[in-house]
């Protein structure tokens, strides 16, 4: 991991100091253009030495530095992706002996650490070092970095447990850890700061975010409702490991004065050379395809969604494929002739956070009986599956009142690949069903929303189960990772390993379990779900 942190150039200081000193020594005819008391060039000059640095962050947290998508197959693809259930490949890959057949490799694995500590991190405390010296005038912008850092972080904390956070950038190589929980701590503590930031300073006249704001134009009360959806999202995800801070976590979430992420404000990133890493995946390698549980679920619904998700193959039809097949050496060609690849275009922009979560989010916290300001679990789950049909572009029609059931899976090559359906509930909701029935319709729900972002999805699945998922068909994990229980974590990379050797040691202490992909994370604990 490169944890050194670079410093700005002395020219930059310089250019700072002269800023500074112009704005408090002349220039007093400009008072009345600028609520800052400096020049409209000084002014620009300094919001881009602070935000220069966001496109990175931002596109960094979806993998797409530059525009590619080699980095992002590795790094996420080949992983979460699959792992959610959204995405499946028949590729042989490493002789068909890889992440699919729960085979860790460390060579793909290793990079979703690296490529986040390098382009986040590093980047996000040149921003927090800039903010600071120029006083409270940048807080918003040090505010949205808060958010962001959180975001990505939190992903690598559900990848792997234990991380380097509170004190990273201390030393020039390896890095104390804090454990999962203490981060988790430091999450909620800092998108709280970070949004009461922002509800203040959308009352203010201050520099404007908007150059380097891939999503919301600048506008600071949408970051806020981004930071408050986020923070809900994590404290669902302890819930589990301790309801009452939950609950806690939640409810302060729901009540914050933005509230949440509505209709149509869905984190999104595109623009500053962004070209999505599926349309490279999928289409130019065409190395990914719509999963078979994506089939069997959508299908069985007929849910209009699935022809926005996938391409139709040459039979009029959205096809998918089983996660960890065997015999891919020979059967790659076949099936990449006949399954459906992602539906993406290069310029699509990728929906990092959805909408639609955040009402899935509520209908989960009212059906714990926990204070969601008025609304029921009913009503916002019905809520989260229109704000989605709508973001994709679909009609829903009367799907939400629809009694079908996924369907059995066929294969289209091989008979001994087949399986009868796996989940079995429908998207109607049911007021005489059980609670967990319910929660399993949530679920299933918010994953389909989600697609096709399959770190959540990969999150969400471990932590409840839902949606209830194809197992593999071959396992080359040595007894390691069973089946039934699929991938829990990523095992920490080989540079930690070798390069940060007491760090390491604390890590897989504090995981409390080997670190292997089976040793479930602080959050994940295998116990009913209500």
């Amino acid at each position: 991991m490169k944890s050194n942190i670079m410093k700005y150039s002395a020219a930059a200081l310089l250019c700072g100091a002269l800023t500074l000193s112009s704005s408090c020594t002349g220039g007093f005819e400009e008072m009345n253009t600028s609520p800052f008391g400096v020049s409209d060039q000084e002014l620009t000059q300094d919001n881009n030495l602070i935000g220069m640095h966001f496109p990175t962050i931002q596109q960094s947290i979806y993998y797409n530095r530059g525009g590619g998508g080699w980095g992002y197959q590795i790094f996420q693809n080949l992983s979460a992706d699959i792992w959610s259930g959204y995405m499946a490949t028949p590729s042989d890959f490493k002789g068909g002996i890889n992440n699919q057949t729960y085979f860790l490799n460390n060579d793909w694995n290793d990079s979703c650490w690296e490529y986040t500590y390098d382009n986040v991190m590093s980047n996000q405390i040149r921003v927090k070092e800039k903010c600071a010296e120029q006083g409270d005038l940048y807080s918003h912008y040090d505010a949205i970095n808060t958010i962001l850092r959180v975001l990505a972080m939190s992903r690598i904390a559900d990848q792997y447990g234990p991380i380097i956070y509170s004190k990273y950038g201390e030393t020039k190589l390896g890095g104390e850890y804090d454990s999962a929980q203490d981060a988790y701590k430091l999450f909620f503590s800092e998108l709280t700061a970070a949004v009461n930031t922002l509800n203040e300073y959308t009352t203010r006249q201050v520099p404007s975010f908007a150059a380097f704001d891939m999503t919301y134009g600048g506008d600071l009360s949408k970051w806020a409702k981004l930071g408050n959806t986020l923070r809900l999202r994590l404290a669902m995800r302890v819930v589990k490991y301790d309801s009452t801070w939950a609950r806690t976590e939640a409810e302060a979430a729901i009540k914050a004065p933005q509230g949440l992420l509505q209709r149509g404000e869905s984190l999104i990133i595109s623009g500053f050379g962004w070209k999505h890493p599926l349309y490279t995946c999928s289409i130019e390698y065409q190395d990914i395809f719509i999963s078979a549980n994506i089939q069997s679920i959508l299908a069985g619904y007929e849910d209009a969604r699935i022809e926005k998700f996938g391409i139709i193959n040459g039979d009029k039809q959205i096809v998918g494929v089983r996660t960890g097949i065997p015999d891919t050496d020979e059967l790659a060609d076949p099936y990449k002739a006949i399954i459906s690849r992602i539906n993406v275009e290069p310029e699509s922009p990728a929906v990092i956070v959805s909408a639609a979560e955040a009402f899935f989010l509520l209908a989960e916290a009212a059906l714990r009986g926990w204070d969601t300001n008025g609304g029921d679990a009913k009503s916002f789950y019905e809520e989260g599956i229109s704000v989605s049909f709508a973001q994709w572009g679909a009609s829903a029609g009367d799907y939400a009142s629809r009694s079908n059931v996924p369907a059995d899976w066929n294969d289209p090559l091989r008979d001994d690949f087949d399986s009868p359906a796996v989940s079995h509930v429908s998207p109607r909701w049911e007021d005489a069903a059980s609670n967990e029935e319910r929660m399993e319709k949530i679920i299933t729900q918010k994953w389909i929303a989600g697609f096709p972002e399959g770190m959540n999805a990969w999150a969400e699945w471990r932590r409840t189960g839902y949606p209830r998922l194809f197992p593999i068909l071959k396992n080359d994990s040595q007894g390691t990772i069973p089946t039934a229980l699929g991938v829990r974590r990523l095992t920490y990379t080989l540079g930690e390993q070798r390069n940060n050797p007491a760090g390491y040691a604390s890590a897989v202490q504090m995981l409390g379990g080997p670190d292997t992909g089976a040793t479930r994370l602080f959050w994940d604990i295998d116990k009913p779900n209500l």
